[in-house]
């Protein structure tokens, strides 16, 4: 009973005990999930666009291997940058900040989805480079010498793509490693802000031209959740909305065609979508405006918006505002027509030059992801119901055909004026006979 047979021959279950100890005795803790907040973009996200996912200059953390041939050479760079910062700093305060590091190890390992395969030396060591990377290149764009001088902030390709690496969702350092590694190091200088959370504001401020928001009521967990946080900013959703999963929103196009007007509103949260009733000139052809705050598209807000939208997709499954406002533009811009309907209405700035570009982009950024109910829901159903309206249609086209312009609106009006004369005259030569 304790023998099994083989073609090979014969091994009992005590050797097949054996090769399961042995197979399991050496694995590492599994990292709490709960505890997680850098995550491995799930698959099915990432295969839509991987690159979008992937550090193109620079790697941080230990979620992708650095020694791929793009990454290698800013390796060399971080030993410039840790030779540099060292200089700013005495040995008390490295071995400080080194101390800091062997400390949190194992709260640090918590914070990603994986458990690295670097042994203690080397996970301490390679969270030392990258955080000091990371503050050394923030307090060289604080002075205008080392921003003219150095590479990565002087040549505006690659500072780009750099600003677009530090927020990537499986390229990130736990927030509070920064904040603490910045205060040991206690730096003092004219230029160098008192705060980690001011440095970090200047830098993405000054080279993204997109701040990142002063938190208030949200933990800072690392720059990608903070970039969520900041387009959140303002977000109006309350718990006595009527909430509900956003389908089949028609187009740009046709609900023009219905008699929707696009209004575009300045300094307001992208995700304060609106539709509202406005006054006419004539009460029964009441317009309604559907109001959009205004989208700026630039050659980097496909990576950052897709990481953010991975961001919502592993920590937030339950609350996808960001991903509900991609659908809901995704459902709006359905073919190259519609960009440019909403480019015209100033809803969209468009710094690609392409409009195609940009439906293809909404078109794909929301494959193979799952929303949550949206705030966003009874407007959503408010556009349905007015474009479903026939006689919302039939004004819409009367308007177009006979009133597009003044010219033409006024040659329908006398053009109504001649007839309904014409008709009188007729009675009245009518009456006169008989």
């Amino acid at each position: 009973m304790n023998t099994l047979q083989e073609n090979s021959g014969t091994f009992k279950v005590q050797d097949l005990v054996e090769e399961l100890q042995i197979g399991i005795e050496n694995l590492k803790p599994e990292p709490l999930f709960f505890k997680c907040s850098i995550y491995r973009v799930p698959e099915k996200i990432r295969c839509t666009k991987e690159n979008a996912y992937t550090p193109q200059l620079v790697s941080i953390g230990p979620l992708h291997n650095r020694q791929h041939t793009h990454l290698v050479d800013m390796e060399e760079t971080k030993k410039r940058y840790m030779k540099s910062f060292l200089g700013r700093i005495s040995t008390e305060k490295r071995d400080k900040i080194l101390a800091f590091i062997m400390k949190n190890e194992q709260e640090i390992r918590n914070c990603y989805v994986e458990t690295s395969k670097l042994d203690s030396k080397e996970f301490v060591m390679m969270i030392m480079y990258d955080a000091i990377f990371i503050i050394e290149l923030f307090l060289r764009s604080k002075s205008g010498r080392d921003r003219a001088s150095d590479s990565l902030l002087a040549i505006t390709a690659i500072r780009r793509t750099l600003c677009i690496d530090l927020e990537l969702l499986e390229n990130q350092l736990p927030y509070f490693v920064l904040e603490e590694m910045y205060k040991l190091a206690n730096l003092v200088g004219r230029q160098i802000p008192c705060s980690f959370m001011e440095l970090s504001r200047s830098f993405f401020g000054y080279f993204s031209k997109q701040s990142l928001a002063i938190p208030r009521g949200f933990t800072v967990k690392h720059f990608c959740t903070w970039r969520r946080n900041t387009l959140l900013e303002g977000y109006r959703s309350s718990v006595l909305e009527s909430k509900g999963w956003i389908t089949d929103l028609p187009s740009a196009v046709k609900l023009k065609e219905s008699g929707v007007r696009f209004k575009s509103v300045e300094g307001e949260c992208l995700l304060n979508i609106k539709f509202e009733p406005v006054k006419g000139l004539i009460p029964c052809f009441k317009k309604y405006e559907l109001q959009i705050p205004r989208l700026e598209i630039f050659h980097s807000t496909e990576r950052q918006l897709r990481n953010i939208v991975a961001l919502e997709q592993c920590s937030f499954p339950l609350d996808t505002p960001v991903c509900n406002y991609i659908k809901i533009m995704d459902y709006l811009i359905d073919t190259e027509k519609d960009v440019d309907l909403l480019v015209g209405k100033g809803v969209i700035s468009n710094h690609l030059g392409d409009n195609a570009s940009v439906a293809k982009m909404f078109n794909r950024l929301t494959e193979n992801i799952h929303l949550s109910i949206s705030s966003s829901f009874k407007c959503c159903e408010d556009l349905k119901a007015h474009y479903n309206n026939p006689w919302n249609k039939r004004k819409a086209t009367l308007k177009s055909v006979y009133f597009s312009n003044p010219w033409r609106g006024a040659g329908t009006l006398a053009a109504i004026a001649l007839l309904l004369f014409t008709a009188i005259q007729t009675i009245c030569s009518t009456m006169q006979v008989v």
